[in-house]
């Protein structure tokens, strides 16, 4: 079976972040970089901001049928917003929402610890966010 261009990014994205398991043994997080970036967006022959929207809708999809952890999702967001950031890109709408919603569940909301943040905020949030973007 011939892989899509774009399955490929997420493989390279899955190796690269596979490694949460390192990060909580203490081994520094894994990184994409700017190389990664430029080689996908010629693998997929589209703009940056069609990668950036797609691995987002992707990551958001993955983590509402919960094949994908919020760590997983949350750190390759914040890393694509940080290139974002610095390389001072255009963010896209979709871009921004997902980000958004990842961004939600990192802390307790008015301190209250007895709450799980990613299920009380990211998860519906992410839930609308695919809701709004699924074929009709």
């Amino acid at each position: 079976k011939t892989r899509m261009p774009f399955d490929v990014v997420l493989a390279d994205l899955r190796s690269i972040y596979q490694a949460e398991t390192d990060r909580l043994e203490g081994r520094n997080r894994a990184r994409l970089t700017e190389l990664d970036l430029q080689r996908w967006t010629a693998l997929i022959g589209a703009s940056r901001a069609a990668l950036y929207d797609g691995i987002a809708i992707h990551l958001a999809r993955g983590f509402h049928m919960r094949n994908l952890t919020f760590e997983f999702c949350d750190a390759i967001m914040n890393d694509i917003h940080g290139v974002i950031t610095s390389r001072d890109e255009v963010r896209s709408d979709l871009f921004w929402e997902v980000y958004l919603a990842f961004d939600e569940g990192e802390y307790y909301h008015q301190d209250n610890r007895d709450e799980d943040p990613v299920e009380a905020y990211t998860r519906p949030l992410v839930a609308r966010i695919v809701a709004d973007t699924s074929p009709r």
